[in-house]
């Protein structure tokens, strides 16, 4: 892997969290979406998509609640995704780096969090002033700091990785790596299970069972039909309750 892919790497993992802090959350730092860049990158799409949709499903209920920092699967979708293309071990190798580092790397976000914080407290005295280019510099330098907190670890764990990541993966035992596939195949599980937990509404819950139902015993409606059945219901229940309110008032 040479210096500008790690580079470029590092740099679309620092920007792809850094557009939440200006665009909204456009879910750019998802495995979903890092997994082909960085395959991309490195001249090998395919791996990079199905190593990505698999991370995807693996940290799928990994999403930021209020001020919480879950597992940083920005870095981590990198970075596995990165030593799965560079030592050919496919997904078992990306699970290998990826589930650590995901956790590992929250203490980063953490760290820039705790530094923002700080900044915070130097735009309030900036507002009182009326000063609104000292209020914007504290934005952005908070922002620098959050983008740092994903640039430098990806970048070191690239440039400095690359070839320990493949050592190991020749290292580590047949039996071990089997493991870490049945393990592998159970985490989807995990992150829809972590998901609902976070969004389930105990009122609607019911109609989650419903359109697992259809899935699993009616192929023939697909997940699109699924989904079109499903934003219908959304609709006529808003309209009604939407009546309803009218009505009482």
């Amino acid at each position: 892997m040479g210096f500008t892919q790690v580079l470029i790497i590092s740099i679309i993992t620092g920007l792809a969290y850094l557009q939440r802090r200006f665009c909204g959350d456009c879910q750019l730092e998802r495995p979903l979406v890092l997994g082909p860049v960085v395959g991309l990158v490195l001249g090998d799409f395919e791996t990079g998509l199905f190593v990505g949709a698999s991370l995807e499903l693996v940290f799928m209920g990994a999403q930021a609640v209020g001020g919480s920092v879950p597992s940083n699967v920005a870095i981590a979708s990198a970075l596995g995704t990165a030593g799965a293309i560079v030592s050919g071990s496919g997904l078992e190798g990306a699970m290998v780096v990826a589930l650590p580092v995901a956790v590992v790397a929250t203490t980063f976000e953490t760290f820039a969090k705790a530094v923002s914080a700080f900044f915070v407290h130097v735009a309030d005295n900036y507002a009182e002033k009326g000063d609104w280019k000292g209020i914007s510099l504290m934005v952005h330098a908070g922002n620098l700091f959050h983008f740092l907190a994903y640039f430098v670890p990806t970048f070191l764990g690239l440039y400095f990785g690359a070839d320990y990541v493949t050592a190991l993966m020749n290292a580590i035992p047949a039996n071990v790596m089997n493991g870490i596939s049945a393990i592998g195949a159970t985490l989807p599980a995990l992150g829809f299970g972590l998901l609902l937990n976070n969004l389930a509404t105990p009122g609607f819950l019911g109609y989650f069972f419903i359109g697992f139902a259809l899935s699993a015993y009616i192929p023939a409606f697909g997940v699109m039909g699924i989904a079109f059945i499903g934003v219908a219901y959304v609709t006529v229940y808003a309209f009604n309750k939407l009546n309803k309110l009218e009505g009482e008032e």
